[in-house]
């Protein structure tokens, strides 16, 4: 059984994710490629363990079989996995304000993570979703906009922005774990960490400096634009993936059947990758809809307008949130 490793491996290697469908994908892609790795050179991982932090809090335990656990990549494995496909995922995204990416401090968030992943295992209270929250903030820090596109909404008292100067993260924003009951064939930690992730981005906020133009006589000037709240797409229809689905079909077989925790395990030989993204879709819109369901006001109402992506109720629920 020939797979593609290096098929498997350039997925991850830059490039930006469509939505929280791709994170999930590509997250999936990456644990089964680290199990695959030690399966093949016949050595066992780690630091963590089976009682590591991820096991304890549902991550491997959803990826990967008892008797895998041993053969698990380490918690700096982990952390620079889920530091790549976060990032990835903001890139994709945009604030609601001005409707442009930024990009965060990826070091940062890593280390801290990491401190986080090996503290945690320590503990016997230890709680991976809630005490993540520090490393998704340290990712904020400093984060900046792109150049390209300009704010397409004018800074203060402006006709039209001409170029950015600089965008700028001032918040760090509010981290609330957010827990949905399990869903079908899907990593619980995962899903909730991707509804917990999207409620956060409604908290961050910052500001714009661009060069305007300004109503006659007044020249070209330099401006100012605040923003608060940044969105990426829970779904979308294909993968930011050239990972050939035949590959992930027997990466998915050389580990086990459950590695993908009901990705890969569903594929047959008549499925395409948009079948299989559309079933995982529907699952992660399943779980936002139970955490609308489920949760305080507030947080219920940020979560239905990520849903639905209104641009209004989106800002609604950032103003509200950031005020908390």
């Amino acid at each position: 059984m020939a797979i593609n490793l290096n098929a498997a491996k350039q997925l991850f290697k830059g490039g930006i994710s469509n939505s929280w469908t791709d994170f999930y994908l590509n997250m999936s892609l990456e644990m089964a490629e680290n199990v695959a790795k030690s399966k093949i050179a016949g050595v066992g991982a780690s630091v963590v363990g089976g009682t590591s932090v991820l096991g304890d809090t549902g991550v491997i335990g959803d990826f990967f079989p008892e008797q895998d656990l041993a053969n698990i990549a380490n918690n700096y494995s982990f952390a620079q996995s889920l530091t790549e496909e976060y990032d990835k995922a903001i890139r994709g995204g945009k604030t609601l304000i001005g409707g442009v990416p930024f990009e965060g401090n990826t070091s940062l968030m890593e280390a801290t993570l990491l401190l986080i992943l090996n503290t945690t295992t320590l503990s016997k209270t230890g709680d991976l979703l809630r005490d993540i929250g520090p490393a998704i903030q340290a990712y904020w820090l400093g984060a900046t906009s792109a150049k390209i596109p300009v704010p397409n909404i004018p800074c203060i008292g402006a006709v039209a922005n001409l170029t950015t100067n600089v965008g700028l993260n001032l918040s760090p924003g509010i981290w609330t774990p957010i827990v949905v009951p399990p869903m079908a064939s899907i990593s619980p930690f995962l899903l909730n960490f991707i509804i917990s992730a999207s409620v956060h981005l409604l908290t961050v906020g910052g500001l714009f400096t661009c060069n305007c133009t300004y109503p006659p006589p007044a020249p070209p000037a330099p401006g100012v634009l605040p923003w608060a709240g940044y969105f990426v797409k829970p779904f979308s229809g294909n993968p930011l993936s050239s990972l050939d689905f035949k590959d992930m079909r027997n990466l998915a077989l050389l580990v086990t059947a459950d590695t993908l925790s009901g990705v890969t395990n569903t594929i047959t030989q008549n499925e395409t990758e948009t079948d299989v993204v559309s079933q995982l879709a529907t699952t992660i819109a399943k779980g936002f809809i139970e955490g609308e369901q489920t949760q305080e006001p507030e947080i219920a109402a940020a979560i239905k307008s990520i849903i639905y992506g209104d641009e209004a109720e989106l800002i609604e629920s950032s103003t509200l949130l950031a005020s908390r």
